[in-house]
């Protein structure tokens, strides 16, 4: 067997294979073997009918057999020969296959991604740093107090009040259709800020197995419920139940409540470092994500079509996936959106080149700067991933054995030490003070 492989400046390869006689025939004499068992030959039971029978009986009709028997042997043997592997078994195909002259065959076959690095002190990005005020203290204390909220049962001839908690049975249509067979039970907060604006004053007086009915007109623009949005809707209510919400004040006991705290100003500096902590931690990952993406910028890329062609499609189905949708064809969803399939899928194509333009630059980074994790740095990697799940870490390791899943976290844990290498790698101007609102707008993308 002789070969040429020529490297193409596309993340492809051509190969080019030349086969004996000799290679030919042995090829020929497996495809037999394994006919054998099952070609029906008078006089003899199923495999044990001699070769050179089987041979006269089957002649050239297991010459695909033959061919691929000897292709795959043949890469087996080639593989580590070969300056630039294939990502996949290459498709070959046959230009001559005969017992007497020998074979050619070739293949255009993928390869590995590839990709250059730009300098990466060359790179720069503008971290945020947060500021928390009091006033965003003070929001979180009163979160911890919402959640300690005490609810009292109240009085059947007291009346409903704007910051009870109400039990309720109700029906709704609307305007013009007929109620629904069935009605709904559920709890009803007054007061709390995702209530339909101008909704709860219906409810407002009302007493224990009262039944009122009344119509809402929701707001032409309402977000939290779309298909509400500019619908008048006939509601039937009857509360089942008031409880008198009270709330402990935020003092020194309340501190003590919390966490144990000495006092309030205890709780408060606790508070502070945690929301700094939360903040910080998130406005670093996204530091690190801005400067990925302008390290992808400056780079490289060679990319296999096919590569992204299958990753386009594990694209969208996780998709599908996430939103809870049942799995189909690209083209069926395109279909269903009423779009070409070519604009729906170069939607998916660009996210999932994205992913493998971010997973070849980590590794490319971790072979150039020799970024490796030894299995002290995996030990803590474990902690580290236990803490924040609130488990502890032999519990998590023994998840991960169980769930054979020991390769995904020691990649995880290198790639965490990567992202830690390139953060600090980078150029980075004078972090920016900005507020936790700023903060929020920012890791939920909606920054102009």
């Amino acid at each position: 067997m002789e070969f040429t492989a020529k490297k193409n400046n596309n993340a492809t390869c051509d190969l080019s294979i030349q086969f004996s006689a000799e290679e030919v025939r042995t090829a020929y004499a497996k495809a037999y073997q394994n006919a054998a068992e099952k070609v029906k030959i008078p006089g003899f039971r199923p495999g044990k009918a001699p070769l050179n029978m089987v041979e006269k009986v089957l002649g050239d009709s297991v010459m695909d057999d033959a061919a691929n028997i000897m292709l795959n042997q043949a890469m087996a043997d080639l593989f580590d020969k070969l300056e630039h592997k294939p990502i996949r078994l290459p498709q070959f195909q046959m230009e001559t296959f005969d017992k007497n002259t020998g074979a050619k065959a070739k293949a255009t076959y993928d390869t590995k991604p590839e990709v250059t690095l730009p300098k990466l002190k060359k790179i720069k990005i503008q971290p945020k740093e947060i500021k928390i005020s009091d006033a965003d203290i003070q929001k979180e204390l009163e979160g911890i107090q919402k959640n300690m909220a005490r609810n009292s049962l109240k009085e059947e001839s007291e009346p409903v009040e704007a910051s009870d908690l109400l039990e309720i049975n109700y029906k709704f249509k609307e305007t013009g259709k007929e109620y629904p067979e069935n009605t709904q039970t559920g709890k009803f907060q007054m007061g709390a800020p995702q209530n339909p604006p101008g909704f709860e004053t219906n409810l407002l007086g009302m007493k224990l197995n009262e039944t009122k009915e009344f119509t809402f007109t929701y707001p032409d623009v309402y977000p939290a419920s779309p298909e509400s949005a500019g619908k008048s809707i006939i509601y039937t209510v009857t509360v089942t139940a008031i409880y008198k919400v009270t709330y402990p004040e935020i003092n020194d006991d309340f501190a003590s409540e919390v966490d144990g705290s000495a006092n309030l100003q205890e709780l408060k500096d606790k508070t502070k470092k945690q929301l700094i902590e939360i903040f910080g931690n998130a406005l670093t990952k996204r530091a690190t994500d801005d400067a990925y993406n302008e390290i992808i910028k400056e780079s490289k890329f060679i990319i296999p079509e096919s590569l992204i062609y299958e990753e386009t499609e594990t694209v969208f189905k996780n998709f599908m996936r996430e939103f809870g949708l049942p799995v189909t064809s690209l083209a069926d969803y395109a279909k269903r959106l009423g779009k070409e399939e070519k604009e729906v899928r170069e939607s998916f194509s660009k996210a999932a080149e994205k992913r493998i333009q971010t997973y070849i630059l980590k590794q490319k980074i971790a072979d150039d700067y020799k970024i490796v994790i030894s299995d002290e740095e995996v030990e803590a990697g474990y902690e580290k991933e236990a803490s924040a799940q609130g488990i502890p870490a032999e519990t998590l390791k023994k998840e991960v054995q169980k769930q054979k899943a020991e390769t995904y976290y020691r990649d995880k844990f290198l790639f965490d030490k990567i992202d830690e290498f390139v953060y600090a790698e980078v150029e980075k101007k004078s972090p920016k003070a900005i507020s936790t609102e700023e903060a929020e707008k920012i890791l939920s993308g909606k920054e102009e």
